[in-house]
């Protein structure tokens, strides 16, 4: 295998139940986030709902990839990954500069601490997404492996 990918999780678990440890988990992160919007009484979260659904369809995907054992499923996931890599940089920019409302939409109000909450976040998904890739390269070499049976 190459560098760049991971046989095993931490604690010496299968990428296949790490990838369905991060679906779960993502997913009940996600559903935390809709009761908290429906508690604060946001009712106008049109904007917002777009972003909760296609997180649940990547997340469902990952979940259903690691159960069928489906490389292309969880390159769903790995596409919501690529598009978070590149719109961090301009949440955490928003934040600093406070341009677009991130700032208002963060859960502080000082700079340093949601900084260091975005930075907390890109090494937790980071790592989530060499899982994942990892998991997606597994897959796909035991796919492309043909037997030669005779």
């Amino acid at each position: 295998m190459p560098k760049f990918v991971a046989d095993k999780s931490l604690c010496n678990i299968s990428l296949r139940n790490a990838c369905l440890g991060i679906a779960i988990f993502c997913l009940v992160i996600l559903v935390l986030g809709v009761v908290m919007i429906l508690v604060r009484g946001n009712w106008h979260f049109t904007s917002p709902l777009i972003g909760y659904i296609i997180l649940l369809i990547s997340n469902l995907a990952l979940l259903f990839g690691a159960l069928l054992s489906n490389a292309w499923l969880v390159l769903v996931w790995l596409v919501l990954a690529a598009v978070f890599f590149i719109f961090w940089f301009i949440a955490l920019f928003g934040v600093i500069f406070n341009y677009g409302d991130y700032r208002a939409a963060a859960p502080s109000d000082n700079v340093y601490l949601n900084i260091f909450a975005d930075i907390l976040e890109l090494v937790i998904f980071g790592y989530f997404a060499y899982l994942v890739f990892s998991y997606f390269y597994q897959l796909r070499n035991k796919q492309s492996a043909t037997s030669h049976d005779v």
